[in-house]
Parts: structure tokens; C-alpha cells; sequence
């Protein structure tokens, strides 16, 4: 590629990058990126997408083949390892693969989430920014807590920001989930293999709300989360762990 180097993975994609793709994958309907190649690649030679980046892109475009750049194009097809929220001042965003919320916040997200899957409403995107935020309780003595009650008052700060960086968000999420998913596949469970040529996400799957599976946990006769607000309070991964632990023991129950 003439010493002509690009990211080849989404992890070494700018913040730039990582914007200007996730929106073209947004608003892409078809199985393949035929149509947008060329407008990809101009975005992976740009890092900041600055005037002189343009020029430089041009010109490097003039003397290189496109087609050169198609083995570093092909990440865009592979499940994204994208796992660190960026900053929304004001606000305290999750942890590294959203270790730090709760199930009851997992949920909202994840039902949100799904909303925007289906139906491509900016509304539901803006509704899952809002949800996986939470307000800087500025006082080193108190964590930063998710409430519902609170949304409205996220959701000031959150509809302020650009509608690609809160795809982005949106799509980040998306790559945790599968994440959580790859951890826990007995509680995810897939319906439809996805095909190697076919968008990540594109895939309309059969959806549980994860809320009904924290009533469930609650009603449990072991009661190894509590009650229903105990559960709800619960970290997402000692949720998925403690869920797995209660089937393992009902299982064993039912062998004896």
C-alpha cells in the first residue's frame, strides 16, 4: 500500500473514525458496505478529519488504487472489542464493560437498545445515552447512582451532544453486549447465527426484557440477591453469576 498505513481493527480507530463509520453503519440497510466503501476508507485515512487531512487523503487517493485498501476494511464486518464509554462532561459514564451499573440499569439499556434496533427511532438512541449516564453527585462521599426518577435531568446534558457521537455510544454498548453475551451464553442465548457478510447488529432476534428475568431471580425460593429491589441494586455481573448459581442449584435439586 506505498507505506500507506490505516486501522485495520475497530480498537485503533480515532474517536473521528470510530463517529464517521458507526453513522454510516447506522444508516446502512443492506448486507455489505459495496456502496459506502469508498467513503470509509476516506474516513480511515483522516484522524481528525481536519481540512489538510482532506487535501492529504485526496492526493493519496489520486496515486493509490481504492482497492488496495480492502483487506483493512474487512474489521468492519467482525464483532467490535469496543469497550470504554467516552466522557460526557457532567456526567459520570460506565466503567470498562459497564462493570460498575446495576441490573435494574442494564435492563432500561438493554430494552432501549433494542427499541433503536428495531426501529431506528433517534429517540430510543437518545433514551439509551441517558439511561447508561449518571449524574456527578460532585461529593467524593457519594456514588454516582442510576434513578429513574433522575432520567429527565441526564437527559438534559445528554440530548446536547451530537447525534454521531451518541450512535456511537449506542454502538458501544451493542459491542459489550456482545461481550456479556460471549460470558454468559446459557443466559443469551442466540436464535440466528449471524453471516459473516452481514452488518454487525442487523440481526433481528426474539427479545426477553431482562426485567422479567430480575422478578424471576426475586421470586426464587433461594433468594440469593433478596428481594425485588435488592435484585434491581444488584452489579450486572454478580447478577449474571448469582443467576447462573440458581440454576445450577435447582438442577442439582431435581437430580437428587
Amino acid at each position: 500500500m506505498n507505506q500507506i498505513s490505516v486501522p485495520d481493527c475497530w480498537e485503533e480507530l480515532t474517536d473521528y473514525q470510530q463517529r464517521e463509520i458507526i453513522h454510516i453503519i447506522s444508516h446502512t440497510d443492506s448486507e455489505d458496505f459495496t456502496e459506502q466503501y469508498i467513503q470509509i476508507v476516506q474516513i480511515l485515512l483522516m484522524k481528525k478529519g481536519s481540512i489538510w487531512e482532506r487535501i492529504k487523503m485526496q492526493r493519496i487517493l489520486k496515486n493509490i488504487p481504492i482497492s488496495n485498501f480492502a483487506p483493512a476494511l474487512k474489521f468492519i464486518s467482525e464483532e467490535p472489542k469496543l469497550h470504554h464509554f467516552p466522557e460526557i462532561k457532567g456526567l459520570v459514564k460506565p466503567a470498562v464493560r459497564m462493570g460498575d451499573i446495576t441490573i435494574e440499569q442494564f435492563s432500561v439499556c438493554d430494552t432501549l437498545f433494542y427499541r433503536y434496533q428495531t426501529e431506528k427511532k433517534e429517540v430510543y438512541l437518545r433514551q439509551l445515552v441517558a439511561a447508561l449516564y449518571r449524574l456527578d453527585p460532585k461529593n467524593e462521599s457519594k456514588e454516582p447512582r442510576f434513578d429513574k426518577n433522575l432520567l429527565p435531568k441526564v437527559a438534559e446534558i445528554t440530548d446536547k451532544i451530537d447525534v454521531k457521537e451518541a450512535e456511537r455510544i449506542g454502538f458501544i454498548f451493542g459491542s459489550v453486549r456482545m461481550y456479556i453475551a460471549k460470558v454468559y451464553p446459557s443466559i443469551f442465548k442466540s436464535d440466528t447465527p449471524r453471516s459473516e457478510d452481514q452488518p454487525v447488529f442487523a440481526v433481528k432476534k426474539k427479545f426477553t426484557p431482562f426485567s422479567q428475568i430480575v422478578v424471576m431471580m426475586a421470586a426464587d425460593e433461594l433468594r440469593l440477591l433478596g428481594n425485588l429491589h435488592e435484585c434491581q441494586k444488584t452489579l450486572l455481573y454478580d447478577f449474571m453469576n448469582a443467576f447462573l448459581e440458581s440454576n445450577k442449584i435447582h438442577k442439582l435439586k431435581n437430580k437428587a
